[in-house]
């Protein structure tokens, strides 16, 4: 197996992949059936019916947009940090987390990215390095989404209290940016500030941080825009910036794989509590986190392919492009099946 397969094995363990897969089967048997979960969900999924495919598919692109900005972002990270990666292996390495954080609970994916990313450091406690540094991009995400609740706030669509709590994260992520600028590491746990000590000294390298987690959010802003104009709710963007803030709020607990559940009954409390239906909020939710859903899986199992050994490098270049054209080809057919048929 690969180091992406070994990693996953290791964190995981016998057990955890074991669990993973008996709640993935729940998943799809109610996905199959949602009738089990009551009247609401099934004329949520009945509902699905009605949406428009070209919006749902200008989602999937915000939602590509997002997760590769998103592994930028960890990129620009383990740069700061003496690692040196391509745009590429962090986007497979990240990738790789995607794949996990889909079928198994409690992010494991993020522990499955913090070892992979590790091996592009290299001091001896680059663990502890990349620990930091998966602090930091949180610290980061904390202060994007601090400004888009000022947004929604001035609009008059999203309540303050969530600002607290990311200029909370925020102001912990700057005392630790001070204290570790002129900071040496003599213990293990020093490690740990790495990253900011880094940002700190380098004002440039912060406001790339910033500049490629900002483009992640606006992709996942332009994919939730979609599914509401897709859904026709009405004023798509400002729906967007009232469930993106709630999403990022709901996924600090993952009970469930891939936020299964969860991120679907946010989205429709949010929309519920500005005058959506319940049923209508609950369909567009299943959309969001079907197509999030479908986009961390194909990135994952082409971050696996990519990231996996082969014999050599000709069997490598053959397997990526047959995976690359196979998957090339099912989405052609997919979009022609879906806007181009029902336009003819």
């Amino acid at each position: 197996m690969g180091a992406a397969a070994s990693h996953i094995r290791d964190r995981l363990g016998t057990r955890g992949i074991a669990a993973a897969t008996a709640m993935l089967i729940v998943v799809v048997t109610i996905a199959a059936t949602p009738q089990l979960l009551g009247t609401r969900v099934a004329e949520a999924f009945s509902s699905l019916d009605g949406a428009d495919p070209r919006w749902l598919w200008v989602a999937a692109i915000g939602f590509v947009v997002s997760v590769t900005s998103a592994a930028a972002s960890w990129r620009s990270a383990i740069g700061t940090c003496g690692g040196s990666l391509t745009l590429r292996d962090a986007s497979a390495r990240y990738g790789v987390g995607c794949l996990v954080n889909t079928f198994v609970p409690a992010r494991a994916g993020d522990a499955v990215r913090i070892g992979l990313f590790a091996r592009a450091l290299p001091n001896r406690d680059r663990l502890w390095t990349t620990g930091g540094a998966f602090a930091a991009l949180g610290a980061v995400r904390a202060l994007i989404l601090s400004l888009l609740v000022v947004v929604g706030a001035i609009a008059g669509v999203v309540p303050l209290w969530p600002l607290a709590v990311a200029l909370t994260l925020v102001a912990a992520a700057v005392a630790a940016t001070l204290k570790a600028r002129n900071a040496h590491a003599e213990r293990r746990a020093a490690h740990l500030l790495d990253a900011f000590q880094a940002l700190g000294r380098e004002p440039k390298a912060a406001l790339r941080l910033v500049g490629w987690i900002g483009l992640a959010t606006l992709g996942r802003l332009a994919s939730a825009t979609a599914i509401g104009a897709a859904m026709g709710i009405g004023n798509p963007l400002t729906a967007a910036i009232i469930i993106v803030p709630a999403l990022e709020i709901a996924g600090t607990i993952p009970v469930t794989p891939g936020n299964v559940g969860v991120t679907s009954t946010a989205i429709a409390v949010a929309f519920h509590a500005h005058g959506v239906s319940f049923t209508h909020g609950l369909a567009a939710g299943i959309a969001f986190h079907a197509i999030e859903t479908a986009v961390g899986i194909t990135f994952g199992l082409a971050s696996v392919l990519w990231l996996a050994p082969y014999p050599s490098v000709n069997a490598r270049r053959i397997a990526l492009v047959a995976a690359g054209a196979s998957c090339c080809l099912g989405i052609a057919s997919a979009f022609s099946a879906t806007v181009l048929v029902p336009l003819v």
